[in-house]
């Protein structure tokens, strides 16, 4: 092994050939077929071998380099980390190198326990005699699978805009310069490159609970865990998961890697398949409550990280266009006064599009309290006159947006974090209910995480496991294994939602109060909110709600761009 090790170091000094045969000869043998042990590594060379001559990286580099780093950011860091360095290899070359590429292509053979594939990070057979040539191209080989592995691993190892358009959270990426200075001088190459995965404790139990998984029998070793959650996911999931618990918790681990890494020192999270809301301070949890999401399909709740700015009191409710187009419009043909009959006012935009409105009040759709972290998906979380379905384990009834069971606790919570020197308690909050919208702008905005944990592991340390409600796990695994794998972790366009389009029709007869409501929310959050209110006409992508609510309720419809209640 040492034999092979040497005939490496000296290829890349560019030794003569013989003196390449006389060193190996003078070398004894080892039967060995892994990678050196370090001990083997800590002889000296000969002169002229401790260090090695750059010429041949030099020259492949220019040529080669996309062949072996396939992101342009990745090739101009590897190419600028290179040159700062003369173009010293990293792995190859001398002991310590050696020894480093050692631990290197062992936690790559390794990242299934990380809940990725060896397959997608290929490494170089160092104990194999090496041309210069060879030796060089082993050397970039590994600086691409190594960069490759930390990107994967700090931001998904597929690109969340593969498996929904209604997915959308920062991009935060490892930076290529940093990973490349950071291996170079590891003394702990594990540790290095654990520290590009999450560090949250949610990644870290699920880690623990795929090493139990991988190395029990099949339908044995979580069983108890299973069926401890099985009245939340019902037999067939329940059945399901015995087959593909791990697969459950890599597809988990997949999304913890897509969300930010700094959660927040305070923040919201939403369990959307749990139907669940917590608040967190330093980690720890403060409140929990139950929730109502969207129904599965093109009205499912959209996963995001946004900022919660403000909430309002006595909010009014703006019909969006998809329902004016769909249900309202037509309805108003056949009939003027049908929409005043169930609470809703009519009239004309300053751009002479339609605008259908609900005025705050009891009965307002929206409740009495709106929680506002404005988004491109134009969603929200907020109050609900209907409360019979928080009795329901399962929960997927509104068009997207998320109804709080008490929104006053809610509130009361969020401001003791956001302001607490202003004392607001529930009664103060409840002062504050009329017929006039009210503005409370948090002072400290706090961060909000739509979530997608359908595997979790909760405070008594118990894995759980929860219906995969919108399909979302098989989509993941499939993208991480099936035919589109090579480039699953490529972003992909989204396409522009055309249903939040302004309705271009003459009111039937102009409310009175049309002048009081018209504008309100004019010019907030850079003009993302018009006179139309929270739904900013033509401004938003493509989101899960694109098909209107066809319910004869008269609350119909009532929450989010397509009408989400």
């Amino acid at each position: 092994m040492r034999k092979a090790a040497i005939v490496v170091f000296a290829a890349l000094a560019g030794a003569p050939l013989p003196a390449l045969a006389q060193l190996a000869q003078s070398e004894p043998t080892n039967a060995g077929t892994g990678l050196l042990a370090p001990d083997a590594l800590t002889t000296e060379l000969p002169n002229g071998f401790q260090r090695n001559s750059s010429s041949k990286l030099q020259a492949l580099i220019p040529g080669d380099l996309s062949k072996f780093v396939d992101r342009k950011p990745e090739q101009a860091a590897a190419e600028s980390f290179y040159q700062a360095r003369n173009y010293q290899p990293i792995w190859t070359g001398s002991p310590d190198a050696l020894k480093r590429a050692e631990g290197a292509i062992a936690f790559l053979r390794n990242v299934k326990s990380e809940g990725l594939e060896p397959r997608d990070y290929l490494t170089p057979d160092l104990s194999a005699d090496l041309s210069e040539e060879q030796a060089a191209k082993a050397e970039l080989q590994l600086t691409g699978s190594i960069l490759r592995y930390a990107r994967h691993a700090s931001s998904g190892r597929v690109s969340y805009t593969r498996v929904s358009a209604s997915i959308l959270y920062p991009d935060h990426a490892a930076d290529p310069a940093e990973v490349l200075n950071k291996v170079a001088s590891a003394q702990d190459m594990n540790a290095v490159l654990q520290s590009f995965e999450p560090q949250q404790p949610g990644f870290v139990a699920l880690k623990a609970a795929l090493a139990k998984e991988l190395a029990a029998p099949q339908d044995d070793a979580t069983l108890e865990n299973r069926e401890a959650s099985k009245k939340h996911r019902g037999k067939d999931a329940n059945e399901r998961s015995r087959k593909n618990a791990a697969d459950t918790i890599i597809a988990n681990m997949e999304r913890w890697r897509w969300l930010p890494r700094d959660l927040g020192q305070a923040h919201v999270v939403v369990n959307v398949p749990d139907f669940t809301l917590g608040v967190y301070k330093d980690g720890a949890p403060v409140w929990h409550t139950r929730i109502v999401v969207g129904k599965p399909g093109n009205l499912a709740t959209p996963l995001l990280s946004e900022t919660m700015k403000y909430l309002t009191i006595n909010p009014t409710w703006n019909v969006p266009p998809s329902i004016i187009r769909n249900e309202y419009l037509p309805a108003l043909e056949r009939d003027p006064g049908a929409l005043e009959r169930i609470g809703l006012r009519v009239s004309n935009n300053p751009d002479g599009s339609l605008r259908v409105y609900q005025p705050p009040g009891e009965r307002n759709a929206l409740g009495r309290i709106r929680f506002n972290f404005p988004n491109q998906f134009l969603v929200y979380q907020h109050d609900t006159p209907d409360k019979k379905l928080f009795a329901r384990d399962s929960r997927a009834f509104s068009h997207g947006c998320m109804r709080v069971q008490d929104p006053e606790k809610y509130a009361e919570v969020l401001l003791s974090l956001s302001q607490p020197e202003e004392n607001f308690t529930i009664a103060r909050i409840r002062s504050l209910y009329g017929d006039q919208e009210r503005t409370i702008n948090l002072k400290q905005p706090i961060p909000v995480h739509v979530t997608y944990q359908t595997a979790f592991v909760d405070k008594q340390g118990q894995l759980n496991f929860r219906q995969d409600i919108y399909g979302l796990d098989a989509a993941t695994v499939k993208l991480m294994r099936g035919d589109e794998r090579m480039i699953a972790d490529t972003p992909i366009a989204r396409p522009r939602n055309a249903s939040s389009k302004p309705v271009m029709a003459r009111a039937p007869a102009p409310a009175r109060e049309d002048r009081e409501w018209q504008g309100q929310y004019e010019n907030r959050e850079q003009g993302q909110y018009r006179s139309g209110g929270w739904f900013a006409f033509g401004a938003a992508e493509q989101s899960y709600a694109s098909s209107p609510y066809r319910s004869r309720s008269p609350y119909r419809g009532l929450d989010r761009a397509d009408g989400i209640r």
